[in-house]
């Protein structure tokens, strides 16, 4: 039997537990809570709270001294969970439900007489504190209940952290009272390019001026970030909100014309790459970025905040008279010493708040403030000089990570590049372990949603390249997570979820850098 991620020490048993309609749990919280609903939803079984644990079909023990996140699972005449925290107790609930058939994770009928443990014994620990996975919801907006579900697929594979991109050129997810048109406005654009984005100019930034006439957009309420954040905090994960500044920021230039360098965006972008249209330069921009940032932290509490800062064009700065009045008046006179002073204020504003703050590895050009977190997705090399450089890094290289790349299988849909194929994925580890490797969180998969329009598409572009990335984020190594043969057992279960996984994948096709299409953020 295959488990995702591979436990570090396995010991199994002969015979199995067969687990009765009615389970006695002692203790477990969250984490009964899920295995309850899993057994509820698929077999119909029910479950009463015990007062000891000798009582118990299912006991949960806390025990710090194992570490954070691991966890000991002991199936013999009874299961017996001893964990590090309330995390590593949900992880092991993920590795008993991959235990079972894979019908619990679907929705049944299936038979109770079905649910069979094999006696074992698995101590288990994560190699990594990151383990994340990143969905852009800017570009194409995804629904809520995708989101929703992306976080028990994400639970299935241990991954600990989802990333949302809520806000970018094309569109404006977050809310924000302090500033209702940025979803008003900003959250729809008039339309999307159709078909793959044309050749660009010398720096990327064309504008395409025809689209498809359909309007494209929405924004999340603030009782569904609160409904994703209650659901995340249940699973055992972090929701990381990114709003992303100074560049990328072409949807609030349109809801608030005087954030701009220049005086001529309506509309959220219509196309891809790269966009001219950056903040302006000037006091009044950045306290309307730290007010959105203060929002961000009230909706996603004791969260990380992701401030972006990667491809910014200096441009408008340039010729925008206030904006050249700043940099006169801090004395920079380049677009990177710029942005440095900029990125300066808008991190310490985090960090002040007691926050996470991460920023793309763009802000390492012009000095990037102490304490900031770096993700890295430029080139995997940034990974060390990052952490050479004293940051705690967060490992997210387009070569190995940026799953809205085709998988190099024929008829696969549009795509932004590729081929990034599943055993190209599976060589993320050897990346990780650099000089300082101690400063080197873990890392994510990257789903840019520029060609991604629905959940179905996103899934089948996520999976199963994603779970090799948990693989390998969990254990340091692909697992056989590198051929779609080595899943084995486990991708019965992603259909047994209704996942739209991607079923064929290239047997030795693998990219190099040098075939690798860059993709812009």
């Amino acid at each position: 039997m295959t488990v995702v991620p591979t436990p570090r020490s396995w010991q199994r048993r002969g015979g199995d537990l067969l687990l009765g309609p009615v389970v006695a749990v002692f203790g477990g919280g969250d984490a009964a809570g899920v295995l309850a609903e899993h057994l509820r939803r698929s077999a119909g079984v029910r479950f009463r709270d015990v007062a000891v644990p000798s009582e118990a079909d299912v006991s949960f023990a806390i025990d710090e001294t194992l570490g954070a996140e691991a966890y000991r699972l002991d199936i013999d005449e009874r299961v017996n969970i001893v964990s590090g925290d309330s995390r590593g107790a949900g992880w092991a609930v993920q590795t008993l439900l991959q235990l079972l058939p894979p019908e619990v994770y679907g929705p049944g009928p299936m038979e109770p007489a079905h649910l069979r443990l094999p006696r074992t014994m698995i101590e288990d620990a994560p190699r990594y504190s990151w383990r994340g996975s990143m969905l852009d919801v800017a570009r194409h907006f995804l629904p809520m209940e995708y989101v929703l579900k992306h976080l028990d697929t994400m639970a299935m594979h241990k991954l600990n952290v989802l990333h949302l991109h809520l806000t970018d050129d094309q569109g404006w997810r977050l809310p924000v009272a302090s500033f209702p048109l940025l979803t008003e406005v900003g959250g729809w654009r008039p339309g999307t390019l159709p078909g793959h984005q044309p050749p660009p100019d010398e720096n990327d930034c064309d504008d395409v001026a025809h689209h498809d006439g359909r309007p494209h957009g929405g924004s999340y309420t603030v009782a569904e970030i609160g409904t994703l954040m209650a659901k995340a905090t249940r699973l055992g994960i972090t929701v990381v909100p990114e709003i992303d500044m100074p560049g990328h920021m072409e949807a609030a230039i349109a809801a608030y014309p005087w954030l701009g360098a220049c005086d001529h965006v309506s509309h959220p972008r219509t196309c891809w790459g790269v966009s001219e249209h950056v903040l302006q330069l000037s006091r009044r921009t950045v306290d309307f970025c730290t007010t959105v940032l203060d929002e961000a932290m009230d909706l996603f509490p004791g969260s990380p905040l992701h401030v972006g800062g990667d491809e910014c064009p200096d441009r408008e700065w340039l010729t925008d008279p206030i904006s050249r009045a700043t940099m006169a008046s801090i004395g920079a006179t380049t677009g990177k010493a710029a942005q440095a002073w900029f990125e300066n204020l808008i991190c310490q504003h985090v960090l002040d708040a007691g926050r996470r703050v991460i920023a793309w590895d763009e802000v390492l050009d012009g000095g990037a403030p102490e304490g900031t977190t770096i993700m890295v997705w430029r080139e995997a090399q940034a990974i060390s000089r990052a952490a050479a450089m004293g940051h705690e890094v967060i490992a997210a290289p387009a070569e190995f990570t940026y799953l809205d790349h085709h998988q190099g299988t024929p008829g696969h849909p549009l795509s932004i590049g590729g081929p990034l194929t599943l055993q190209k994925v599976g060589q993320l580890h050897t990346v990780l372990d650099v000089p300082a490797s101690s400063r080197v969180l873990g890392g994510q998969f990257q789903l840019w949603s520029e060609y991604i329009r629905t959940p179905a598409r996103a899934e089948y572009f996520a999976w199963p390249r994603g779970a090799s990335v948990a693989q390998q984020l969990w254990s340091g190594t692909p697992g056989g997570l590198d051929s779609l043969e080595g899943f084995g057992h486990h991708l019965r279960r992603l259909t047994a979820a209704d996942i739209n996984w991607c079923r064929s994948h290239p047997d030795t096709t693998s990219s190099t850098r040098g075939a690798f299409d860059a993709h812009n953020h």
